[in-house]
């Protein structure tokens, strides 16, 4: 059996190699080669990495927000504020 330690290292290896489409391609080929149970575990990191992706668009997301208005209210001239 697959350990999730060496999925996740696989899913590594297959991101530098490949992106978008290519990726996508790679897992589905890489997955074809496990067993069932195995391809559960590896739906799970994939998924467990698109929830840190999202979070960390949702993280730069709120950072440019804060610094945008940071920016603006800066900006703003004295006797406005």
């Amino acid at each position: 059996m697959t350990s999730r330690a060496e999925l996740a290292r696989r899913v590594d290896e297959l991101a530098r190699r490949h992106a978008g489409r290519d990726f996508a391609e790679a897992i589905r080929a890489y997955s074809a080669t496990l067993d069932e149970e195995v391809q559960e575990e590896l739906k799970q990191v994939l998924l467990a990495r698109a929830a840190d992706f999202d979070q960390a668009i949702m993280d730069r997301v709120d950072a440019r927000g804060w610094f945008r208005r940071q920016w603006d209210r800066a900006a703003e001239p004295q006797n406005r504020r």
